[in-house]
């Protein structure tokens, strides 16, 4: 059981463990195999995002059971809580303050990917494709991914004539590898997080990353040759117009290290994966022993109160 004491320290492990991952999780995801970088790092902004969340909850709620009896329990007592878990109203206060505001930006975050998903939908209700194909007649240059019920890859002929046939090949094959694992749910997730903890923005936008370099592993096996996929790539980054919101835009996230690591492969670090494994874990763990505390300690006050 822990004392009132460690309680405060484990608290703020979550928002210390995103503060300390998100300077090297793009970093970090370069030496580890891009699908388990993918899982790995969306768990983990997940987790941060969810646990800091939850401990702000808490400090809000306990730390206003003076100012806002009304909401709270009349059989607790206060004087038990007070004395193991001594939160001043106005903490309390500030953190209920923060809690309301990450939650509002999730909220709109979220209602912006549905409306998004609305204008995509129309967007590809309008196209005529050639099974998961659709050419629309554009002289820029972009491909993507529009994931959902009718899985499309979007390029333009502009491009296409830019590209080789082995080069197309590739393309293509990055695209598919998007819908085929439901890249979109990764990178909706991990975004999500990031808007519920600005914090944890980098670790979302590694996320991005690996999924990039996931689907260019797929393209390069499927070619057979990582050189025509890194030349694709860098044909397809001269591209200036941005994919819809839900698409996943196969040329715009750092190209010139996807390029560098389709011709020279960083060499794999296990330890970057159990680095993020262990973070996560401690995550929880801080967390659950904060949660399970605050409940033995609210059924103490409801006992004392009798």
């Amino acid at each position: 059981m822990i004392g009132p004491i460690a309680v405060p320290l484990l608290a703020v492990v979550p928002a210390l463990i995103g503060i300390a991952c998100s300077p090297v999780a793009t970093r970090f995801a370069r030496h580890i195999h891009p699908v388990a970088a993918t899982v790995l790092l969306t768990g983990l902004a997940l987790t941060v995002s969810l646990a800091t969340g939850l401990m702000l909850c808490l400090a809000a709620y306990l730390g206003t059971l003076e100012l806002l009896p009304a909401l709270h329990p009349h059989d607790w007592s206060v004087t038990v809580l007070h004395a193991s878990i001594p939160i001043p109203a106005a903490a309390g206060m500030a953190a209920g303050a923060l809690a309301v505001v990450l939650l509002s930006r999730a909220c709109i975050h979220v209602a912006r990917v549905v409306a998004g998903t609305r204008r995509t939908a129309i967007a590809a209700a309008a196209l005529s494709p050639l099974g998961d194909l659709a050419i629309v007649d554009d002289d820029a240059m972009h491909a993507y991914a529009v994931p959902g019920r009718r899985q499309l890859i979007v390029v333009s002929k502009g491009l296409l004539r830019s590209l080789s046939g082995p080069q197309r090949r590739a393309l293509l094959a990055h695209e598919r590898t998007h819908l085929r694992y439901h890249h979109h749910l990764y990178a909706q997730l991990a975004r999500l997080a990031a808007s519920a903890n600005p914090l944890i923005h980098p670790v979302a936008r590694a996320v991005d990353g690996s999924l990039e370099r996931w689907a260019d592993a797929a393209a390069a096996r499927a070619v057979g040759d990582p050189s025509t996929v890194a030349h694709a790539l860098g044909v397809a980054a001269l591209s200036r117009s941005a994919p819809p919101v839900r698409s996943l835009g196969a040329a715009h996230h750092d190209v010139v290290d996807r390029v560098r690591d389709l011709l020279e492969p960083p060499r794999r670090r296990i330890d970057a994966a159990v680095a993020l494994a262990i973070a996560t874990m401690l995550c929880w763990t801080s967390t659950a022993a904060v949660v399970l505390y605050v409940h033995r300690l609210i059924e103490l006050a409801e006992t004392v109160s009798r």
